[in-house]
């Protein structure tokens, strides 16, 4: 993958598309503290590490239409979220470019008019318990489907032992009969033919989760959606990262 020019990226917030109200997307990632364990008789600062955490900003317009910037970030009866906020960002249009994820409290939200401007709106969310998480897409940002579908799988060429996480973002949701649902599953392979469950989720509407999952992440990874139901539809966004 070449050099990006950030047109090729999206904002996903608990289901929400926010990408056509988001205008940057600022300080995503992880950071760690470092604490100072020098001793007497070293010549230079030695270090261990601390803390991890993950930080997040957005900058945007004000939209107070339904699925939008304004009532998204003031979800909570006009005030902000109290609950973990599932935030995922792909950095390129294809299935295995990379991506950043978090699941994180949404620590601010204002809104400026300045003369002669429209009214733009910033936010910044802050891991919980966790820090920011770089990993890859399974979705070319999201896909729409109306039935049972497996996805294009994703070589990293080689398998991982210290499991890994993985978010998905339902973006619409529909199901008629049966269970009523989809059922999203993470699968690994060892040689892009044989693939088995690494981690499902049964979803029932619009919204958002982070996964996680222990022991070996197979070479070769991709999804699978089921419905679970006589008819429906469903858009989704899925990315994962590695331990």
């Amino acid at each position: 993958m070449a050099k990006e020019s950030g047109l090729n990226v999206r904002l996903y917030v608990m289901g929400y598309d926010l990408s056509g109200d988001a205008n940057a997307v600022d300080s995503m990632g992880y950071t760690q503290n470092l604490m100072e364990t020098t001793p007497l008789n070293s010549a230079a600062a030695t270090r261990i590490v601390g803390l991890a955490d993950g930080a997040l900003t957005v900058n945007g317009y004000f939209d107070n239409a339904a699925g939008k910037i304004h009532p998204i970030f003031t979800s909570n009866s006009g005030k902000l979220p109290t609950a973990d906020q599932v935030v995922l960002v792909p950095m390129g249009a294809s299935v295995g470019d990379p991506s950043v994820g978090i699941s994180a409290k949404e620590a601010d939200y204002n809104v400026s008019r300045s003369s002669g401007s429209a009214i733009t709106v910033s936010s910044s969310f802050n891991g919980n318990g966790m820090g920011g998480e770089f990993g890859t897409m399974l979705t070319a940002f999201d896909d729409t489907i109306t039935s049972s579908t497996s996805g294009t799988a994703v070589d990293d060429s080689a398998s991982s032992a210290s499991g890994g996480s993985w978010y998905y973002q339902i973006i619409a949701f529909s199901a008629v009969g049966g269970n009523a649902r989809w059922t999203v599953n993470l699968q690994h392979s060892t040689n892009d033919s044989s693939y088995t469950d690494v981690d499902s989720a049964h979803v029932t509407a619009v919204g958002a989760a982070r996964g996680t999952f222990t022991g070996t992440l197979n070479r070769y990874v991709k999804h699978r959606v089921v419905l679970d139901a006589s008819s429906g539809s469903i858009t989704f966004a899925i990315g994962y990262t590695r331990g």
